[in-house]
């Protein structure tokens, strides 16, 4: 006689009639057909079992709450609801769980999980995260929750559920810019659960941070949520420091019905010292600088972010619905920075002379984004559809300015750089070279993805954005007015083959523009040039390998900017001429997952090649065809592995590394290529866990961002113990 579980047998007898009906209709259909009652049915002799396939299962759990692990089970980075695998672009999904198990406590850390991308060092009039990706810069391409995030800080990962990054031409999903890609951080949100965490972190050079992830469910289907950051060190090296802080509350009712609503505000305040390294030296960086500070006390970067966001989301099935988010936001920075300099020296003794160059400037930036995706899935014309239509619109005013009169620094030796490090200078100086720069951009998207055969998908989608700068910048008591206004279109294509259930191969191609407004100025010249152009070409697989909890990814790609602008000036219109071209070709690999029950990782590599491949007509420009692109390693890749050795125990080693590269395509100056290396011991209980990181273990000696006149070295050695409460 079969045997029923004590939860069925426990239940109403209607219930175990119910069961009882169930089991007789699945061992023998033609006995349940014909029996009208329950019990007659349970005298039948039982048949075997049948035996059906697994079904994998993986998502969000009923309650809202992403799962964690290494590997993401789905991205809205294609502004829709997909798998990774659907995608047909190579794109890299850093966890919230590989972050903290990393101890990684900024964006720019967590980035370091992602090969073909590197990082410029703090200059070129910028301030805050300056990244390449695949050997074209990104700064522009910064993303929160799928809208475009491009102030000048430096940006955090408390309230980060994940970091995508997107590669090759992106412009139909995001608008201008995405050459080399785009960088989405993805926001920590409410769900249907009361879990609360808090955690403190301590380190070698003074290094404290804490944080609180507290979640609470006030409603039926509404739930709050608060991150909360702080953060100290003394500073590696030492005399830089960094003192900072930030809070996100967010607010979301609807949750699992047709009509949700989110509103959530996002604070972040940093008070920091700021380090630029050292100048090259004999065609490289110098080695003894490296963990040495070569700025002054008076040195400062006094930055803040304030982000409002509102959603609302109405589903009109399972099938269809429509978003709309609204985001302001504002953005503080201050900067008094020292760029050490030398003066031709080749060899760099202890006794070598430097100078400190003042990077004195400010800006304030203002943000309004309003975003609507309608999406929707349905059969047309006996074929499957995925389809997607937008509007963006997007209002950005930037203020900038430099300052005049600020005091001058002392020089120093490089064996003592903090011997007249302590001048306390004030300061002083006035704003000088205001300059104002609005925007205003249109954008109108559409999208779909076409099951058009049985195992074969096309994706189409273009978009038309209109883009409107004007630019005012002031020199002494005289000022100049640009403006310049764009009617831009950008297009996606993929051709995708379902080769099983869980293996995917697609070939894609994408396009995108850079305005000449992309760096918040115009010129005479500039404000005359029509936008640059690039496309990307990929070809690659993807597949869900041990049962969906491993993926693994290879991808071939070619991204080629064809009208780049160079030096030369047409002079009838005194616009530049888009007479340049670049392309990086490359391959990449990607594994993700969990190997066994026991083993979890996380590695991607990749291999590129640059090159310059039109340059302007003058000695200079055409000296640099056939040159790499600016820091654009050949090889760089990420590592991380996790093995729980017992029950209770885990460890982790990983390693980080890239090749050699230039800081720019006309330099004569290399960083040297660098492997380092980590690792994590942790402790788990049901309400704690207490782990041990050092990263860098064996204190090499690494340079992490570079820029013509000076490169920065990664941390040293770095020690942390971290406690983390759950209740």
């Amino acid at each position: 006689m079969r045997k029923y579980p004590a939860e069925i047998l426990n239940n109403a007898p209607s219930r175990l009639l119910m069961a009882i009906a169930a089991t007789v209709a699945t061992t023998h259909p033609a006995a349940a057909a014909d029996a009208p009652a329950a019990p007659k049915a349970a005298q039948s002799a039982p048949a075997a079992e049948p035996s059906l396939a697994p079904v994998v299962v993986k998502g969000q759990r009923e309650n809202g709450k992403p799962e964690t692990g290494y590997k993401a089970e789905t991205t809205k980075i294609g502004k829709l609801d997909q798998a990774p695998k659907d995608i047909p672009q190579s794109i890299t999904i850093v966890t919230s769980r590989l972050i903290e198990d990393r101890k990684q406590d900024s964006l720019k850390a967590a980035l370091a999980n992602v090969s073909g991308l590197t990082f410029n060092a703090g200059e070129g009039g910028r301030i805050g995260d300056n990244i390449n990706l695949r050997g074209y810069v990104a700064y522009g391409d910064l993303y929160q929750d799928g809208m475009r995030d491009i102030a000048q800080y430096n940006r955090e990962v408390f309230n980060l559920d994940s970091v995508e990054v997107l590669r090759g031409a992106a412009s139909m999903l995001f608008g201008r810019g995405s050459t080399g890609g785009v960088i989405n951080q993805t926001s920590k949100v409410p769900y249907l659960a009361d879990e609360n965490t808090v955690s403190a972190t301590i380190g070698n050079h003074d290094y404290l941070r804490t944080t609180a992830d507290l979640n609470k469910v006030i409603g039926e289907t509404t739930a709050i949520r608060l991150n909360t950051m702080t953060t100290k060190s003394a500073g590696d090296p030492e005399g830089a420091d960094t003192k900072r802080y930030g809070f996100a509350p967010t607010l979301r009712t609807g949750i699992g019905t047709n009509n949700e609503f989110q509103i959530g505000y996002y604070h972040l305040n940093y008070d920091d010292t700021p380090y630029y390294g050292y100048a090259w030296a004999g065609g490289r960086p110098v080695d003894s600088t490296a963990g040495k500070y070569y700025g002054t006390d008076n040195n400062f970067q006094r930055d803040s972010a304030d982000v409002v966001t509102a959603s609302y989301t109405h589903r009109f099935d399972n099938k269809t619905k429509v978003t709309s988010t609204l985001r302001y936001g504002e953005y503080k920075r201050d900067l008094w920075a020292t760029a050490p300099r030398l003066s031709g020296s080749a060899a760099v003794t202890d006794s070598t002379v430097f100078t400190r160059q003042n990077q004195r400037r400010g800006g304030e930036e203002k943000h309004i984004f309003s975003q609507t995706d309608l999406t929707s899935r349905f059969e047309f014309l006996g074929m499957k559809h995925e389809a997607l239509a937008g509007i963006e619109l997007a209002h950005e005013n930037s203020e900038r300015w430099s300052y005049a009169n600020t005091p001058a620094q002392a020089s120093g030796v490089t064996g003592d750089p903090l011997a007249t490090a302590n001048q306390r200078l004030a300061p002083t100086g006035m704003r000088s070279g205001l300059s104002y720069f609005t925007s205003t951009d249109y954008g109108l998207y559409t999208q779909d993805i076409i099951e058009f055969l049985p195992k074969w998908k096309l994706l189409a989608g273009a978009r038309w954005d209109r883009f409107y700068g004007n630019y005012v910048g002031t020199s002494g008591s005289t000022s100049a007015t640009y403006d310049r206004k764009d009617y831009l279109w950008s297009y996606r294509a993929g051709l995708i083959r379902e080769l099983t259930p869980n293996i995917n191969t697609y070939l894609s191609y994408g396009t995108s523009f850079n305005t000449s407004g992309d760096l918040y100025q115009y010129d005479s010249s500039s404000s005359k040039t029509p936008p640059e152009e690039s496309r990307n070409i990929e070809l690659g697989a993807k597949a869900e390998l041990l049962d969906g909890d491993v993926s693994v990814r290879a991808a071939l790609f070619r991204t080629q900017k064809f009208n780049e602008r160079s030096t030369d000036t047409d002079t009838a219109s005194g616009a530049f001429l888009l007479s340049g071209a670049r392309h990086t070709d490359g391959w990449e690999i990607e594994v993700t997952g969990k190997i066994t029950e026991k083993w979890e990782t996380f590695f991607n590599f990749a291999h590129m090649w640059s090159n310059i491949d039109k340059a302007g007509s003058s000695a200079a420009s055409s000296a640099t065809v056939g040159r790499p692109a600016a820091n654009t390693p050949t090889n760089s890749a990420s590592w991380w592995n996790t093995y729980r050795i017992l029950p209770d125990w885990t460890i982790g080693a990983g390693a980080d590394g890239v090749s050699k590269r230039n800081p720019s395509h006309n330099s004569s100056n290399w960083a040297p290529g660098y492997v380092k290396y980590d690792a994590m011991l942790r402790y788990d209980q049901d309400k704690y866990t207490v782990s041990l990181n050092v990263n860098n273990i064996f204190n090499k000696v690494y340079w992490l961002s570079v820029y013509n006149g000076h490169i920065s070295a990664g941390p040293l050695r770095t020690v942390l113990l971290t406690t983390e409460y759950r209740f």
